[in-house]
């Protein structure tokens, strides 16, 4: 399962948010995306991220992120082959589908060679179209490099409607790990730290992942309307309202860098 392994998220914090199981397993960790246009300080706040990470197997691809967030219907998605239609603005997902070529090129070399790959399912976790772009690309790959891909079983009120459209697609086998909460923990403070943390600070890591073998059943290749069930952790959303990419908070930013400094001075 990890022989040749490599992790290929959308963002930083993706790796420990959704993969925390195999984040330390797996021989290199890959973020896609660096640089936002509307938030140019976090760019540079992921970089000092990497500089700190306490895994020395990480590397960024620094494309732009397309702000793809929230353009898709998710009552009513649409797949298309350079993953989910933003139907909200056109220039979107023109720049969407820009990413996923760009994407496609850079991370061949990344995924040449390798037996499995780890990464996004199909469905965004709780509905992220930065994550489905990503797993399009891979799935794309995987007929030309022919490696094992794994997603993890995370889904939300918000992207159910898509994961149903993939239920009769996969066959039964699946593994469940245990996530590695002292690292996940660890790293959620090192993203806190530099202000680039875009989830929920009171989130709480669930236990267990279970790592789906992305395969066909025979159920898809007959186009049969049933397969295979499989575990979820399942997220309510919005948790605290639609969320956009993280603004600067001084007060809170101020608190967590002396936080962190007296940390270490301990």
């Amino acid at each position: 399962m990890f022989e040749d392994s490599v992790m290929i998220v959308a963002h930083p914090d993706d790796d420990i948010l959704w993969l925390g199981s195999v984040l330390d397993k797996v021989e290199n960790v890959i973020f896609c995306f660096n640089d936002i246009p509307r938030n140019p300080a976090i760019g540079s706040a992921r970089e000092k991220v990497i500089a700190e990470y306490p895994l020395r197997n990480v590397v960024s691809l620094n494309i732009i992120e397309p702000l793809s967030f929230n353009q898709a219907d998710w009552n009513q998605p649409v797949i298309t082959d350079y993953g989910i239609k933003l139907v909200k603005s056109k220039v979107l997902d023109a720049a969407y589908r820009d990413a996923y070529e760009k994407l496609v090129d850079l991370v061949k070399p990344s995924v040449a060679g390798r037996k499995n790959v780890f990464t996004h399912n199909p469905w965004g976790e709780y509905g992220n179209e930065d994550h489905v772009l990503v797993y399009q690309a891979l799935k794309n790959l995987q007929a030309e490099f022919h490696y094992q891909l794994w997603f993890s079983n995370y889904c939300s009120t918000r992207s159910i409607a898509l994961m149903n459209n993939y239920i009769s697609g996969f066959n039964s086998r699946y593994e469940c790990l245990p996530v590695n909460l002292r690292l996940v923990e660890e790293l959620a403070e090192i993203y806190k730290h530099h202000d680039c943390w875009t989830w929920f600070d009171d989130y709480q890591w669930f236990d267990h992942e279970c790592l789906m073998s992305d395969t066909p059943s025979s159920a898809q290749k007959q186009g049969l309307s049933y397969g295979h069930s499989f575990p979820i952790n399942y997220l309510k959303w919005p948790m605290d309202g639609e969320r956009e990419q993280p603004q600067p908070r001084s007060f809170v930013n101020m608190a967590r860098r002396l936080k962190w400094k007296l940390k270490k001075a301990l």
